[in-house]
C-alpha cells in the first residue's frame, strides 16, 4: 500500500508540473518568445527541477579590443542648443589601464552686438578677470590635488561643428591657473554679496583683463560683431597639467559648460557722475550666438596591465579590460550553443543571461576609487548587412534602452564576504530564444562602456554612461575562478 500511494503522489506531481510548463509555454510563444526573467516574475520561473526544467552554464569566448578613431564620441549640442558635460583632469596612478587626461576647449562671448561696457572708457579700471566652471561630478580620487592651467587658443574653432573626443587645437599663451583637490568644488563660496556653490574658479592674469576691458565696438573693432571678437579672441584651452603639484593627480571632473553658472566674470571699477562705482559683465557659453566646444579626451596605456592584453590569442582572453568611452571593448561568443541546440533539440528559454563577474586587484582601495562604470552594455555585428545592431527584442524592447529590462547594471557578486566584486547580468532571453526556434545566426557580440550609442541605419541613438566614467577588469571566458558565463534556465518541449 504504502508503494503504490507513493507512486501516486509522484505521478500526480509529474502531471501538475507538465500542465505548469504547457502552460508556460502556450504563455510565452503566445506572446511572441517575449521572455525575460522578469516578464514571467521571478516567483513563477520554474524551478530547475532536472525533470522538466534545467539550469545550465554555456562557456564563451572572449578577446580585448580598443575602439578605433571612427567610434569616438562626439560632444554634439541638443534640441535646446546647450551641450553635455565635458570631462576635466588627469589619471597619472592607474596600473592596470594607464594614463588619461581631458581637456576642455570653448568660448566664452558676450551675449550681443555691439558690446558695450559702461561708456567710460578712460575711467574704467580692471579689479579681476574670473573663469567659472560649473561642476557636476568627480570620478576618481578626489583629494589627490589637480593642477588645471588656462591658456588662450592660438586658432579658431567652429560653432557650427561637432568635434570627436579626440580632437586638439594649439594653445601658447598661459591666462592663468588653479590648483586644488577636487573635494572642495562641493564647498560653498562667500563672495561679493553672493554664495558661490559647486564651481571651479580660476583667476586669470590681470593684463587678459584689461585686453578685454579696453577694447573697442566701434566698426571693425572686436567687440562690434561677433566675428571680429572671435578673431580678436580665439576662446580658452583648459587642461591637466601633470607636473609639479599635479604630478600625482587621479581623478576626471564634469562640468556643465552650458549651464549659467559657467562664465568669464570681468570685474571692473568706474567713475559714475563723479563717483565710484564697481560693476560686472559675464561672457557665457549660450548666447545670440552660438560658442564653439570640444572635449578632448588622452588615454595612454603605456606600461599598464590592459596593454599587455591586447594581443588577441587564440583561445580568447582570461582577462577583460572594459574602460568607459573612449575606451575598450570585448568579443564575446558562444560557439558552445551550437552543440546545446544539437544535443537539447529545441526548447523553451524562460531565462538566458550574460554573467559578467570583476576580478579586483590586490589594491582594493584604487578599485573602489577607480570604480566600475555604472552600466555595461551588449550588441552584436550583423554579418550579412555589415554593421553593429542592437537586440532589438531585449535590449529596446520596451521601445527605448531600458537597463532594469536588459541588464547590465552595476551589482556584486552574491555571497562574496564583506567587500563582494562587481557583477553584472544581461539577459538575451529572446535572442538565445532565435538562435535555438528559428535558426537565427549566432553573431559576435560586443560588451562595452559606451558613453553614447548610435545606430545610424536605424536612427536610434540613446546615452548609457557619463562621459569616461568608470573602468574594470573582468574575468574572461577562460579565466580560472571568474569566469564569464551564459546562464540558461529553459524545458524541454
Amino acid at each position: 500500500m504504502t508503494s503504490k500511494y507513493n507512486y501516486r503522489l509522484v505521478t500526480s506531481k509529474i502531471f501538475f508540473q507538465r500542465i505548469f510548463q504547457v502552460l508556460l509555454i502556450i504563455m510565452a510563444f503566445g506572446s511572441c518568445t517575449k521572455i525575460k526573467s522578469t516578464d514571467i516574475g521571478a516567483g513563477l520561473l520554474p524551478e530547475a527541477d532536472r525533470v522538466l526544467t534545467f539550469d545550465t552554464l554555456l562557456p564563451v569566448v572572449t578577446t580585448n579590443f580598443l575602439f578605433g578613431d571612427s567610434a569616438m564620441p562626439k560632444m554634439g549640442r541638443t534640441y535646446t542648443g546647450g551641450v553635455a558635460e565635458h570631462a576635466l583632469g588627469a589619471i597619472t596612478e592607474d596600473p592596470l589601464f594607464g594614463a588619461t587626461r581631458a581637456s576642455i576647449f570653448m568660448e566664452l562671448k558676450p551675449d550681443s552686438y555691439k558690446y558695450y561696457f559702461e561708456n567710460k572708457p578712460d575711467s574704467l579700471t580692471l579689479d579681476s578677470v574670473v573663469l567659472c566652471l560649473s561642476w557636476t561630478r568627480t570620478w576618481g580620487d578626489t583629494n589627490a590635488i589637480q593642477r588645471i592651467g588656462v591658456y588662450a587658443l592660438d586658432e579658431k574653432m567652429r560653432p557650427d561643428s561637432t568635434y570627436p573626443i579626440s580632437a586638439n587645437f594649439a594653445y601658447t599663451r598661459k591666462l592663468g591657473e588653479a590648483t586644488f583637490a577636487p573635494s572642495s568644488l562641493d564647498d560653498s563660496v562667500y563672495l561679493k554679496g553672493q554664495t558661490l556653490v559647486r564651481q571651479l574658479r580660476i583667476r586669470l592674469s590681470n593684463d587678459f583683463g584689461d585686453q578685454l576691458l579696453k577694447a573697442d565696438s566701434a566698426n571693425g573693432k572686436p567687440y562690434a560683431s561677433d566675428s571680429l571678437f572671435r578673431e580678436f579672441f580665439k576662446g580658452f584651452a583648459i587642461v591637466p597639467e601633470t607636473s609639479g603639484a599635479g604630478a600625482r593627480a587621479n581623478a576626471l571632473m564634469a562640468f556643465a559648460i552650458s549651464d549659467t553658472n559657467t562664465h568669464l566674470a570681468i570685474h571692473y571699477k568706474y567713475v559714475n557722475n563723479g563717483d565710484p562705482d564697481t560693476a560686472a559683465r559675464k561672457f557665457k557659453f549660450n548666447n545670440s550666438t552660438l560658442s564653439a566646444n570640444a572635449n578632448r579626451i588622452h588615454r595612454d596605456r603605456t606600461g599598464s596591465e590592459m596593454e599587455r592584453h591586447l594581443r588577441r590569442p587564440a583561445a580568447g582572453d582570461s582577462l577583460l579590460f572594459i574602460q568607459t568611452s573612449p575606451g575598450s571593448y570585448a568579443t564575446v561568443t558562444v560557439p558552445s550553443l551550437a552543440g546545446f541546440k544539437a544535443a537539447k533539440g529545441n526548447v523553451m528559454v524562460h531565462l538566458a543571461e550574460l554573467v559578467v563577474d570583476q576580478v579586483p586587484t590586490s589594491n582594493q582601495t584604487l578599485d573602489d576609487i577607480l570604480s566600475p562604470p555604472p552600466l555595461l552594455y551588449l550588441d552584436f555585428y550583423d554579418s550579412t548587412n555589415k554593421n553593429q545592431l542592437p537586440f532589438l527584442n531585449d535590449a529596446v524592447a520596451t521601445g527605448s534602452y531600458d537597463p532594469s529590462v536588459f541588464g547590465g547594471i552595476l551589482g556584486n557578486i552574491p555571497n562574496a564576504g564583506p567587500r563582494p566584486p562587481a557583477q553584472y547580468r544581461i539577459f538575451i532571453t529572446r535572442h538565445i530564444q532565435g538562435i535555438i526556434t528559428r535558426n537565427n545566426p549566432n553573431p559576435v557580440m560586443y560588451l562595452y562602456s559606451p558613453y553614447q550609442v548610435l545606430y545610424s541605419s536605424l536612427g536610434l541613438n540613446f546615452n548609457v554612461n557619463p562621459l569616461a566614467y568608470g573602468r574594470v577588469r573582468l574575468g574572461g571566458g577562460n579565466h580560472a575562478t571568474r569566469r564569464m558565463r551564459l546562464r540558461l534556465v529553459y524545458t524541454k518541449i
